[in-house]
């Protein structure tokens, strides 16, 4: 019969579409039989066939309510409850849950931890997640008469993402360009910026290559993993680092030689800033108009920008000093020792006989004793004597031990193929095991 048949195709499509169905079938039946000669008859036909089908609507096809999902990030002085009650689930649906066989496992939450729900509009709780990490949680999921609650673990997944960018304009929008995470770009400032000042010597034409992990769990990203290998050309200078491993908590980059990229003194003590004035023994005094050597480097910058230790080491000196204004020494060790003037202020730790970290604010950028408009003087002593800043090898960190040398060479032997092969495709993808 036409009615069985019409009414069998109508439930082979989602619920959501089975009343569009239906008033396109009455519409073409209804065109279709304007210009029938028994049209009286066959309008009577329609009309019973509509019948039927509402009534079949009606009786068997059921569109259910929508779903709704809850997500929120613990906070202090949350409870289960205080949550589940803001989410507007049933109080009857919490003192199931809290009820429930292993209700323990939710008993305690703690701040940053995730609790997620699906519920629908009436607030009848369906399951719910409790994420103590981007791996392992707990899941409570609705049965008859409670809630079976039990520990998970989610699959993870790490992909390999391969990225060869031409450098524009800078390294950070050039790589925002090719879609690579803004947290990826920072973490390879951070390993190059040892070798690389990215403020000035980065030139357009400059390119660099990597390969990052994507971390996914259960075919979803959740994060961004680590750079498992970099090869930075500037001015066609090459640098690679690739990470190793030390131990289970700490991972560094070495060179293919297995020195640490990580070098004792940053290159630049002002990150936003444009170099005003180079090393130069024969320089003409920008103040003073006489020829007076420079022994050191300027760093023009806004007032106040922060000015960080290169180098681990103490504060040696820290106070006005004539025309180099308000400046601060740092010894770091018995062969090298660092020097800024022209300081707007110290920072508030910043005494003498104070330990410092690399990259620690020791002070702000200003215009104090001889200058004419803020900037940092920045000087570099080896063994007593002035070095050209821009031009000193500076010393490496600790290298791989010798034991971990062979396995690490063969590592770095095989990111470097893989390196290879993937410059050779221009950007790819590889999935593999976690």
């Amino acid at each position: 019969m036409l009615v069985n048949e019409i009414i069998t195709i109508l439930k082979s499509f989602p619920k959501k579409h089975v009343f569009t169905l239906f008033l396109g079938f009455f519409l073409l039946g209804a065109m279709s039989l304007l210009g029938s000669k028994d049209l009286k008859e066959k309008e009577t036909e329609l009309e019973l066939t509509k019948s039927l089908i509402l009534n079949t609507l009606n009786e068997e096809i059921k569109i259910e309510d929508p779903l709704i999902e809850r997500e929120k990030v613990i906070k202090r002085n949350d409870t289960l409850y205080t949550i589940l009650d803001d989410f507007k689930v049933k109080k009857e649906d919490i003192i199931s849950l809290v009820n429930s066989k292993n209700s323990n496992l939710l008993a305690k939450i703690e701040v940053g931890d995730k609790i997620r729900v699906i519920i629908d509009k009436s607030g009848e709780l369906k399951n719910l997640t409790y994420i103590d990490d981007i791996r392992t949680g707990v899941k409570a999921v609705r049965k008859t008469g409670g809630f079976s609650i039990e520990n998970y673990e989610s699959t993870i997944e790490k992909v390999k993402i391969f990225k060869h960018v031409v450098i524009e304009d800078s390294m950070y929008m050039s790589g925002l360009k090719q879609d690579i995470p803004d947290s990826v770009l920072m973490d390879l400032a951070y390993i190059n910026g040892w070798d690389i000042d990215f403020t000035h010597d980065i030139r357009p034409g400059d390119t660099y290559s990597l390969i990052y992990e994507e971390i996914l769990i259960d075919g979803e990203k959740v994060i961004d993993g680590d750079i498992l290998i970099s090869e930075f050309m500037n001015q066609n200078e090459q640098y690679i680092a690739v990470r190793h491993d030390l131990n289970e908590q700490t991972s560094e980059y070495f060179n293919l030689e297995g020195e640490n990229v990580k070098k004792a003194f940053l290159r630049s003590p002002v990150k936003l800033s444009y170099i005003s004035s180079k090393y130069n023994l024969k320089r003409r005094h920008p103040v003073l108009h006489t020829i007076r050597a420079h022994k050191g480097v300027d760093y023009a910058a806004n007032k106040g920008s922060p000015v960080r230790a290169t180098g681990d080491g103490t504060i040696s000196f820290a106070q006005y000093n004539g025309g180099c204004g308000n400046e601060i020494k740092i010894k770091h060790s018995e062969d090298y020792e660092t020097r800024y003037c022209h300081l707007d202020r110290f920072n508030a730790r910043a005494k003498v006989g104070r330990k410092v970290k690399q990259g620690q604010t020791i002070g702000y950028v200003g215009s104090t004793g001889l200058a004419t408009g803020p900037h940092l003087h920045y000087e570099f002593h080896v063994n007593g004597r002035h070095t050209d800043p821009l031009k000193v090898k500076f010393p490496n960190a600790s290298p791989i031990q010798t034991s971990q040398l062979k396995s690490y060479k063969e590592k770095s032997e095989n990111l470097i193929n893989e390196l290879k092969n993937f410059q050779s495709l221009i950007n790819g993808i590889e999935v593999y095991g976690g």
